[in-house]
């Protein structure tokens, strides 16, 4: 059995907004909600146009309202387009756990890390190191494990609503191979597997039986495991599609419209932009990196980090069959068409929008030898992408402490892809008559806030 879930509520006391913890004891189903959500709106601007603002925006708009969307680049900007494309409700996990930081820092000095901090003292990156470590326990890990599964739960349907609504992004549903350097290595991680219940599609595979599974893959990889019914797509297909469906349905998309601020008065929101404002019932901040900036423009500060991950392609043959996970390198493969797209790295960086050539160089290091023929000296469409990471691992979903029209979609750790529809469906939600959603409670932004 499970421990109690422990995810704090927020009371502000004070100017710094003491925080004071509330227990839930147990964990329901989606639907078994009892608090009841605000009334019905019937308009609605969504700041930020990349996965999670546009899966708002879908569900926002299937629930008949009037919706905006506002983005200051382009449709897809910061981490949408270059992530590896998994779809994998079946594997959520939150990054802080049991036994992830000591090795973590002890792999820093290595050419090969796949964790890299820049600049190394950063007083906000230390306070969130520090709030990460108090979530690896064992009990609040397994909490986490609880409150991702309730949102995931469904997933693959969600996406076939979509599909069916011409938001088609080609799924690969061939499942995932988890390659690991060693059969030690792939017995701890098959343990790991059984505990969230994973479809597993067999035991700790070596030599003949995992080169027969998975041919591509090279003489590092010498133990392995199949996990079935996993997807990927390509995420850059399926934001292109979504945003086209949108503007079918009669949903706006304004491009290039910087937020400078936003506000609640009088039972309406206004949205402040470098092309001009937009007034509607409510507004769902899904503005990436930029969501904390936005939320203390509003006097509170909600614990969002960014980590940066990065990508590149090459040609690879034979390709993959799957995704291809190397468990001990912290690497994704993934076919996409007729490349390999590998992704990798967890970089903790002031700045967001930095490109540093060197981890790139890192995770062709790292994944070196895991596959027979992959040309690494032939990599196109290098990619560097700030996720959005929160200091228990949990997405916060909700309404932004201190408003009643403003809610954040954010904080979705590695996970935007899998978790954007349940995000989307959560927050329309959110702002639909009746009960709403218990795993609402576990996401709140509030968990995480102090006024400022």
């Amino acid at each position: 059995m499970l421990p109690p879930v422990l995810f704090p509520n927020v009371l502000f006391e004070g100017q710094r907004g003491r925080v004071l913890p509330a227990v839930c004891h147990r964990t329901p189903a989606y639907g078994e909600g009892t608090v009841t959500s605000g009334p019905r709106t019937e308009s609605a601007t969504v700041i930020g146009g990349g996965l999670i603002g546009l899966c708002c925006a879908y569900y926002l708009r299937q629930a008949g309202l009037h919706v905006t969307v506002v983005e200051r680049h382009r449709v897809g900007s910061g981490a949408s387009r270059g992530n590896a494309g998994e779809i994998c409700p079946d594997l959520v996990t939150p990054l802080p756990a049991p036994g992830v930081i000591g090795p973590a820092l002890r792999g820093l000095p290595r050419r090969d890390s796949a964790l890299h901090l820049r600049p190394r003292l950063d007083a906000a990156l230390v306070r969130f190191l520090i709030r990460f470590g108090r979530n690896s326990t064992r009990r609040r890990h397994s909490a986490g494990v609880r409150a991702l599964s309730q949102l995931a739960a469904g997933s693959f349907r969600l996406f076939e609503e979509m599909e069916s609504a011409g938001v088609d992004a080609e799924p690969v549903k061939r499942g995932y191979v988890f390659a690991y350097a060693s059969a030690d290595s792939a017995r701890r991680a098959l343990g790991g597997f059984r505990e969230v219940g994973a479809p597993l599609g067999s035991d700790v595979l070596e030599g003949a039986e995992l080169t027969e599974l998975e041919p591509a893959l090279g003489p590092r990889a010498r133990a392995g495991i199949l996990i079935e019914d996993q997807w990927s797509v390509d995420p850059s297909l399926f934001v292109d599609r979504l945003a086209g469906t949108l503007r079918e349905q009669g949903v706006d998309i304004i491009e290039g419209a910087r937020v400078s601020s936003l506000a609640e008065a009088g039972g309406r929101t206004r949205v402040r932009t470098s092309l001009g404002d937009f007034i509607s019932d409510t507004a769902v901040i899904a503005a990436g990196v930029w969501s904390r900036e936005l939320c203390r423009g509003l006097g509170v500060d909600i614990d969002l980090f960014p980590g940066k991950g990065y990508s590149f392609s090459v040609e690879a043959d034979p390709m993959p069959r799957r995704v291809i996970h190397l468990g001990d390198a912290r690497v994704v493969c993934t076919p996409m068409g007729e490349r390999l797209r590998v992704a990798g790295s967890m970089e903790f960086d002031s700045n967001a929008d930095a490109f540093h050539p060197r981890r790139v160089e890192a995770v062709v290091a790292a994944a070196g030898g895991y596959l027979r023929s992959a040309d690494w000296s032939g990599r196109q469409d290098e990619w560097v992408g700030a996720r959005v990471m929160t200091p228990d691992g949990l997405p916060a979903v909700g309404l932004v402490p201190g408003h009643s029209r403003i809610h954040l979609a954010s904080g979705h750790n590695m996970l935007g892809l899998m978790l954007g529809p349940a995000t989307g469906r959560l927050i329309a939600d959110l702002l639909s008559p009746g009960p709403a959603p218990a795993v609402s409670g576990l996401l709140s932004p509030g968990r995480s806030a102090i006024r400022v």
